[in-house]
């Protein structure tokens, strides 16, 4: 296994090479573009290169800004014809043919002449230029690049020149991200790129027109070139008022595996639907991210939580969609999204979801803590079976009162239940022999949640000003929660005086939350090169923590008795005020925005047993934003508050070897942050730059103080407030892409991304700064042969050092090796191979773990039905019956390795119908199922 890496690598680039050998075998044409009538160079002109035969599009270039153009990569020996186009000018025609004693044309100056009456000219279709430069627009006819005839418009964008699709699916142009996706000049399900990009099919477009988004300008005239972002206008063939896209699956496999969905949606003008449905036991989402976000209508109605894990699971508003949770999952979901265009230029959106995953985890914790004289290690073994069920409500209103004033309101409820049973068995050893304790926990879990939340927003520029604007921003979120704890414990404690601990109680907590918040700016432009910020924030937060805790009757009436001592409130409210003035001051290509922002914050906390605690809190710090180019650098002070829990004064003891105390007399955190930003897009060479450095350093922290009792090995957690917290990240990103002849395309990638965090530990008497550097550099490449042949390959390299100020801590180091290789061939036709191969290696892992842990997918999928609509795949999920979930974690003077129960070998067959109807202008029918 060791071998296949560099083996794979190696015949990467012995590809490349060949490809760019074979590129110095053809020839080339060149030249320099001229208005004849101006006496001025021609730039940005098309220069396209037909065969003479049967005008089929062999490359193209565009001419630079002093009219210079190369088309390299030409064959030999064939008759060609050269056709250079700019719009106002006449077309230019010429037929050649190059030898291998002749590989190199020079045209020397072109004489472009204007044309006399645009509107009569006769236009070739066959030679139809494949680009077209119009002032501030860039348009690519779609017939100009070939594509399968199951491909979408996703498909189409990877083969046009400047134009980048990530592995995600987001799009840039000449290196300027792409934000939104028109159809004719309107919107597509929402503004989101992806819901067209993913399913509109490739034929249907007649060209595609790029410009800057007129929207982002109008809110910042000054925003930097390079931040500008894009908007794609899709010209289709005929136009689309209606139709349906999406996709029904089903499957069954070995040791009962299952999967099965659908997503649709229908449109009908400005009215838009989707529905979905999915159940599955894989331990993954029934959809990607982007199905969910983009078709499923989340992005129309607005994203308040996401939350994504390594693995791909992801939760989204608080409704998981699968792969959410560790062990052996079983995930349903189901619901539906309304979006319509109403009189006044008013969109609405109405979404309903429900997700529910049922999970059984079975997972061994081996922990060491480094002391100073000695280890101490325990031993964690936990089963758990749980379930969750949520239901979310929620909408969205966009009204366009005019050309200059917009207004949002989004509104949304959840509806959350949970409940696990949990059985947590524990050991603990001193030097890995001498039995400290031992403890069987019993634990049945019931949480209950209601969340109201949503956002209000208003924005209004100046028709009589250039600059001149006013934004309003609010967001509120109410919160009420239950949690009932019922635990068991029996707690074995050796050493001098052993004794025996038995807890048989209930801990209900009830949480309540409110949050409003509020936010004023206004943009005053004194001169083209001058303007002044104000800002105005106004916070009101409410928060409520009420536990009780009850011993078990001895009279049989439950848990009634109420323990005083485990028992308490604490009531928060406050009010967190910003005042920020600043003032906008743009020299050519740079803007200089410097700011104070003024804080008052004033809360008032009540607790049932202490006296009460008033806190008021004035600060003034600077602020400060500067853009240079592709540079762009912020620097801010934040102020946040304690969380009502790590306020809470009473003990929880749920887990009688590891006690958390509350601390009622914390303080807020001041954090000072600096963000440095930078990217490039070299048009020449299509490559892209981008760099990013952010760093922290906090004041007043929240830090977790723990004592350790070498003797029991019971341990506490005290919240304290600490200085001197340091947090720094680095990650930069280099990328080029090469496309030949519209069928060979290529793209390397190499970044590197770096952490150090310095952090206080608190142990018993020992106050130690640890600091943890992580680097990892990675390298990805990707090539496309004719869409019959895709190689996927990606390495990443992982160093992480941790140190410590203390010798009574021990250093830590390791290394690790993660690649990824993706295999996609398709042939003959209507077959597609694909697999993949992960590998990790980690130097140093827990004993009886295997270093090296590798996992093969493969899979052979059979096309048919009309449009290759209708697949049968054949998968065998970890072929090499290898897989494990095994990991180490440092954190403190902490070293955890976990292993979890993970799905093991298993083949599984899926039929998918991928629905695609747009009101039987493709394929000549009408019918919803297209045979």
């Amino acid at each position: 296994m060791k071998s296949f890496l560099p083996a794979v690598l190696f015949l990467f680039f012995v590809c490349l090479a060949t490809g760019a050998f074979a590129q110095g075998q053809k020839g080339e044409v060149k030249g320099k573009l001229w208005d004849a009538t101006h006496k001025e160079a021609l730039s940005y002109a098309t220069i396209a290169v037909y065969t003479a035969q049967d005008t089929t599009l062999v490359t193209f270039r565009v001419s630079d800004d002093k009219g210079n153009f190369k088309v390299p990569g030409l064959a030999l020996n064939q008759k060609l014809r050269i056709v250079i186009t700019m719009t106002g000018f006449k077309v230019y025609r010429k037929e050649f043919t190059l030898s291998p004693e002749n590989r190199e044309m020079d045209l020397g100056q072109v004489e472009m002449t204007q044309s006399d009456n645009l509107l009569g000219e006769v236009v070739i279709l066959s030679e139809a230029p494949p680009i077209v430069v119009r002032k501030d627009t860039l348009e690519f006819n779609a017939n100009s690049f070939k594509t399968l005839p199951t491909a979408l418009l996703e498909d189409l964008l990877k083969k046009l020149p400047g134009v980048s699709v990530d592995g995600s699916g987001n799009i840039a142009v000449n290196g300027k991200a792409v934000n939104k996706i028109l159809v004719d000049g309107k919107e597509f399900f929402g503004n989101d790129p992806k819901v067209a990009s993913r399913n509109l099919p490739a034929d249907m477009i007649e060209k595609v027109q790029v410009v800057n988004d007129p929207d982002a300008l109008r809110k910042d005239p000054d925003l930097p070139v390079n931040e500008i972002p894009q908007v794609i206008n899709l010209k289709l063939k005929k136009g689309i008022k209606q139709g349906a896209f999406g996709k029904v699956y089903a499957g069954t496999g070995s040791d009962r595996r299952y999967e099965g969905g659908g997503i649709l949606n229908v449109f009908r003008d400005t009215t838009q639907i989707s529905l979905l449905g999915y159940s599955n036991n894989l331990n993954r989402p029934a959809f990607g991210f982007e199905d969910i976000s983009r078709i499923g209508g989340f992005n129309r109605s607005g994203m308040n939580t996401i939350m994504v894990r390594s693995d791909g699971g992801f939760a989204v508003n608080g409704i998981s969609f699968g792969g959410t949770e560790d062990g052996i999952q079983r995930s349903s979901g189901a619901g539906g999204n309304f979006n319509t265009l109403l009189k006044g230029d008013v969109k609405l959106n109405l979404q309903y979801f429900f997700g529910g995953i049922d999970s059984d985890l079975n997972q061994l914790v081996n922990s060491a803590q480094h002391l100073e004289t000695d280890t101490i290690n325990s031993r964690r073994t936990r089963n758990q079976d749980s379930e969750s069920r949520n239901h979310r409500l929620g909408g969205r209103l966009d009204w366009k009162i005019d050309s200059l004033t917009n207004l949002s309101f989004s509104p949304s409820v959840v509806l959350a239940r949970s409940a696990s049973n949990q059985g947590l068995f524990t050991n603990t050893f001193r030097g890995g022999y001498e039995l400290l304790n031992t403890s069987d926990n019993q634990q049945l879990l019931e949480n209950t949640t209601t969340t109201f939340s949503g956002n209000l927003s208003f924005d209004r520029s100046s028709r009589r000003k250039k600059g001149r604007q006013f934004n309003f921003y609010g967001t509120y979120n109410f919160n009420d929660g239950d949690q009932d704890q019922y635990y068991r414990v029996e707690s074995y404690f050796t050493g001098t005086n052993p004794y025996t601990e038995t807890l048989d109680q209930l801990r209900d907590n009830v949480v309540a939350n409110t949050g409003v918040n509020t936010s004023f700016s206004y943009t005053e432009p004194f001169s083209k090169a001058l303007s002044g910020v104000v800002r105005v924030n106004s916070e009101f937060f409410k928060d409520r923590n009420l536990v009780n805790t009850f011993n078990l009757s001895s009279e049989g009436q439950g848990y009634s008795v109420l323990l005083p001592e485990l028992s308490d409130e604490v009531e928060r409210s406050g009010w967190r005020n910003y005042v920020t003035t600043s003032v906008k001051w743009k020299i050519k290509d740079l803007t200089l925005q410097p700011g104070v922002r003024f804080t008052l914050l004033n809360i008032d906390n009540a607790f049932q047993k202490l006296q009460p605690i008033k806190q008021e809190y004035f600060y003034a710090f600077p602020s400060l934003t500067v853009n240079w180019k592709e540079f762009n650098l912020s620097y801010n002070v934040n102020v946040r508050e304690p969380s009502a829990a790590d306020l809470q004064p009473v003990t929880d003891q749920s887990n009688p070897l590891f006690i958390q105390y509350g601390n009622p007399e914390l303080a807020p955190t001041i954090s000072n942050s600096l963000n440095l930003h930078f990217r490039k897009f070299d048009t020449k060479r299509s490559i892209n730059y981008w760099a990013y450095l952010s760093g922290s350093i906090s004041r007043d922290a929240v830090t977790r103080a723990r004592t350790l009792d070498e003797t029991t090995g019971l341990q506490t957690t005290r919240p304290v407030n600490t200085d001197g917290n340091w947090q720094m990240n680095a990650n930069t990103d280099i990328s080029k892409d090469w496309k030949f002849d519209g069928k060979k395309q290529f793209s390397l990638t190499a970044s590197m991304w770096m952490n150090y965090t310095k952090t206080l530990i608190i142990l018993n008497d020992i106050r130690s700064y640890g600091q943890n550097i992580s680097v990892n550099p990675s390298l990805s490449a990707r090539m496309n042969f004719n869409d019959k042949f895709e190689f996927n390959e990606s390495l990443t390299l992982g160093r992480r050092r941790s140190v410590y100020e203390d010798e009574a801590f021990q250093d830590i180091s390791f290394f690790t090796r993660t690649s990824r290789t993706g295999v996609v061939v398709r042939v003959p036709k209507r077959i597609v191979w694909e697999a993949t191969f992960d590998y990790t290696n980690n130097s140093n892992v827990a004993p009886g773990i295997r270093k090296d842990v590798s996992r093969l997918n493969a899979g052979v999928t059979f096309l048919f039905m009309k449009n290759d609509r209708a697949q049968l795949k054949l998968s065998v999920y970890d072929l090499l019956d290898q897989n494990i979930s095994a990991y180490r974690s440092i954190r403190e003077n902490f070293v955890e390795d976990f292993q979890t129960q993970v799905l093991t070998r298993y083949v599984l067959l899926t039929f998918t119908y991928n629905i695609r109807n747009f009101g039987g202008k493709v394929g000549g029918t009408n019918t919803f199922f297209r045979f």
